[in-house]
């Protein structure tokens, strides 16, 4: 489930470049840093296909252990975990193709499950359009035994409905109705009209628009899921949804909760003088027309103000673990902060799938799948 080529990413890969001209430099990095991605960027090197094996060069992604997805051009598959390295590769077990021919060349490290709830899973599900300012946007419903506990999911920047598919069959499995929302400059989505992302400053009109059309549906209470940007838009659901009131908890994993923090993290990774990376945070901010203070919920955490499950790997190289810790000591009666030394960014699923799904599964349990005579239907 791990979320490689983030705009975090496309960040710390191009930050160097501008160092010779800070004026311009900074200006082509925050235009990189709010613009669409359709496709994740091929970081890594495939060296080898050798039966049930792939040869990975070296480097921190390659090495993480877990369960990834291996994506090219034009085809998918998924590579299980390390089996050998040596000075500069990386042996890692092929599971399986999903689609297309594997071969050498550049592939990028992403979510595990491809296609939809029914081909991936044998889940029913609806698409659905939520009515938002932009117009119709793209979901999923797949309902669950509990029609009034809803699970909203919202994926990172650079993903797609596809990248919630490896939470549903726990979540189904519980008894929660999911809805998996788009929002806008999503595949098949409505575009917004600077074709920009707004890093969660718009974006979270879409779950908002989610919450009405779940309440609409029957729901009395929902979850806000959201992993790296995602955590940035639901927790922007959180402080301004109108219907706010149906939130009785979060899950975040290695959310964006201060964005000016996460864009200096970065700079400062790859040594970008402080002038650039002030410039760049002042230019992001007039392209996506808000302050970037508005995306910082560190400073004024009393917004949070529901359970919250936060998962974090120590590894993650593009939001520092650091500030989910934050988040934890600031709030510490309502945060279940939960860090894996051995995961990278949206990687905790990857590392332990099954102890990922039992906190979740618990946490739910609590927050939002209540027994009928504490409001909710019967849980089964």
């Amino acid at each position: 489930m791990s979320r490689r080529g983030t705009v975090l990413g496309a960040l710390a890969g191009t930050v160097l470049a501008g160092v010779g001209a800070v004026a311009l430099g900074a200006n082509v990095l925050a235009e990189r840093t709010v613009r669409v991605r359709r496709h994740p960027p091929y970081r890594h090197r495939l060296l080898k296909v050798d039966g049930d094996q792939l040869v990975f060069a070296k480097d921190r992604a390659t090495e993480l252990p877990g369960a990834y997805g291996v994506a090219w051009p034009d085809g998918h598959a998924v590579t299980g975990d390390v089996v050998a390295r040596d000075a500069g590769t990386v042996t890692r077990r092929l599971e399986c193709v999903q689609y297309g021919t594997l071969l050498p060349g550049k592939v990028a490290l992403d979510h595990i499950d491809v296609g939809d709830p029914l081909s991936a899973f044998g889940l029913d599900f609806e698409e659905v359009a939520i009515d938002s300012p932009l117009g119709p946007m793209p979901a999923w419903v797949v309902p669950g035994r509990r029609r009034d506990a809803w699970v909203v999911l919202a994926h990172g920047y650079g993903g797609s409905l596809v990248s919630a598919l490896s939470f549903l069959p726990l979540l189904h499995r519980i008894g929660c109705t999911c809805l998996v929302v788009g929002y806008r400059n999503d595949p098949g989505a409505p575009a917004s009209p600077d074709r920009r992302s707004h890093l969660g400053a718009s974006e979270w009109q879409e779950v908002d628009a989610a919450l009405t059309f779940a309440a609409e549906q029957g729901a009395v209470a929902a979850c806000l899921f959201g992993w790296s940007m995602g955590g940035a838009i639901v927790l922007g659901a959180l402080e301004r949804a109108k219907r706010r009131d149906l939130v009785t908890s979060l899950v975040l994993d290695s959310p964006v909760l201060d964005w000016r923090a996460v864009i200096t993290h970065v700079g400062r990774s790859t040594r970008a003088p402080r002038p650039l990376i002030a410039l760049v945070l002042n230019l992001i901010e007039r392209k996506i027309g808000a302050a970037l203070p508005d995306l910082d919920w560190l400073s004024r955490p009393s917004v949070i103000d529901v359970p919250v499950l936060c998962f974090h790997g120590e590894l993650d190289e593009l939001v520092p673990c650091e500030l989910s810790k934050r988040l934890g000591a600031a709030l510490p009666s309502s945060v279940e902060l939960v860090v894996d030394p051995r995961a990278g960014h949206v990687g905790s699923f990857n590392v332990d799938p099954l102890a990922y799904e039992a906190r979740l599964a618990t946490f739910l349990a609590h927050t939002l799948l209540k027994p009928a005579d504490d409001g909710g239907g019967d849980i089964g």
